[in-house]
């Protein structure tokens, strides 16, 4: 095999070698970012948990939340506009 193809051989290995380890760093530093959110899930979950509710039925809960708040706040409302029709009575 003539040299000038040994040199290029090696030339390309190289290459590759470093390409090889440009990726498994990459790779390493993915894995440290999906373990960090892997975590940050859990603790995320314990969270929810620990504030008396399912991570699984948070939508539900969400929406039976609003619910709750739109009838207070029209109930809110009413009682309001009542207090507010008196004091204009008084006023004529």
């Amino acid at each position: 095999m003539p040299v000038d193809q040994i040199e290029a051989l090696q030339n390309k290995l190289g290459d590759l070698t470093k390409r090889l380890t440009k990726v498994t760093e990459k790779k390493a530093g993915l894995r440290g970012q999906l373990e960090a959110k892997k975590q940050e899930l859990v603790d995320l979950i314990e969270e929810i948990k620990a504030a008396g509710y399912d991570p699984k039925k948070l939508k539900e809960e969400r929406d039976k939340k609003a619910a709750e708040l739109q009838t207070m706040m029209a109930s809110f409302e009413k009682e309001l506009a009542e207090v507010e029709e008196a004091l204009a009575s008084f006023e004529k």
